[in-house]
């Protein structure tokens, strides 16, 4: 029977577009310029001008209190109702929230006053993909690309959706012209990686989060995707080699410690690989992947009760968990309990129909092994 484990891919987000203005939309501030809060000091008085509560609320947003940034850009809105620059950083101050839904309406008024400033549909896009709406995401930078080919966030943002939507070889298409537009960019090699990684390819993955770690030695999430690629070369050494970097770096990482258990446990070192899959409960009680792994390392060691125990939590954390109930099973037939490891492969199968092993494993254990004795 196959044990099924279950490891963690971490590729970076898309955050939303820190760009400075140009052409027509001078007026536009960006986050690069309210990243610089000297450049804003407070008024020697209360801000009366729309001009003045937008420069008060870049000061805000520097300091990343957003709501009171909100404030004085919705201040400015009500005394120039036109002022794109205000829309612009209101919409980026709400993205940073998580609140999508107002970013996308402030952004799509920038359009409206600035149909030209490409930085409105990068944001624009960047707030749809937080959505999960990609194919809109997608055609925002599609014309954040057609009025700025050299848009180089863009480019990696669309990448991003692309890989989100499992497209992987428009992903890297996208990550080429980023890394072609600025090559120092860390973050397009390590996502670029993380493509070459869902393709199978794992000597490229290799290579190109090398290079994300070359430009970014501290850069956890490279180090932590190379030793997914590390582990699907059976590299076991070197993967734990990167997950102890990740750990250096962000100790309470859970997925680190769980990913370097599943590692471990593919080494045989099954009392190591239970040691991190506890430190990742205990980071994340709510990670029902740590529980199942954890469950699979105790079958290994021939200890079906906790085995049992660990996907029954798995199951309770995430009831449509198809591999949880398969792997139980599994340790119900090391138990003998041949009619409760049918039905959890039957539930296997139910949740996930095209699940070949969960089959497998139910015909087999339809039918007990033969006594060699008898």
């Amino acid at each position: 029977m196959k044990k099924r484990l279950c490891i963690i891919w971490i590729a970076l987000c898309a955050a939303l577009l820190s760009c400075a203005s140009t052409g027509e939309s001078a007026d536009i501030l960006s986050l690069e310029e309210a990243g610089q809060p000297a450049a804003y000091a407070p008024p020697a008085a209360a801000p009366k001008t729309a001009e003045e509560f937008l420069e008060r609320g870049i000061l805000f947003y520097s300091r990343s209190d957003y709501e009171t940034a909100i404030a004085d850009y919705t201040e400015a809105l009500r005394i120039n109702p036109d002022y794109a620059a205000a829309y612009y950083n209101r919409g980026t101050a709400y993205g940073n929230k998580g609140d999508y839904d107002r970013a996308i309406a402030d952004f799509t008024q920038v359009i409206r006053l600035a149909p030209d400033f490409a930085y409105a549909y990068g944001n624009r896009g960047a707030a749809y993909k937080d959505k999960g709406d990609y194919d809109r995401a997608i055609a925002d930078y599609d014309q954040a690309i057609r009025l700025d080919p050299d848009f180089a966030a863009a480019y990696y943002n669309r990448g991003n959706a692309y890989e989100d939507k499992g497209d992987y070889d428009r992903a890297i298409a996208d990550y080429d012209q980023a890394i072609r537009l600025d090559p120092d960019d860390a973050e397009a090699y390590n996502n670029r990686g993380a493509a070459y990684k869902d393709k199978g390819d794992y000597d490229r993955a290799i290579a190109d989060c090398t290079q994300a770690i070359r430009l970014a030695p501290d850069f956890a999430a490279a180090y932590y995707n190379r030793g997914i690629a590390y582990y699907g070369k059976k590299d076991y050494d070197r993967a734990i080699a990167d997950y102890n970097q990740v750990i250096r770096l962000d100790p309470d990482l859970a997925y680190a410690y769980g990913n370097r258990g599943s590692v471990y446990a593919g080494k045989g070192d099954y009392d190591r690989a239970i040691a991190d899959y506890d430190q990742a409960i205990r980071l994340d009680p709510d990670d029902a992947v740590a529980y199942n792994n954890r469950g699979i390392a105790y079958e290994d060691k021939g200890d079906y009760d906790r085995a049992i125990a660990d996907h029954t939590q798995a199951i309770r954390l995430d009831p449509d968990y198809a591999v949880a109930y398969s792997n139980r099973g599994n340790a119900y037939y090391g138990k003998k309990d041949y009619d409760r490891a049918i039905a959890d492969h039957t539930q296997a199968i139910r949740l996930d129909p095209d699940f070949a092993a969960a089959y497998n494993d139910r015909g087999s254990e339809s039918r007990p092994p033969l006594d060699p004795a008898k």
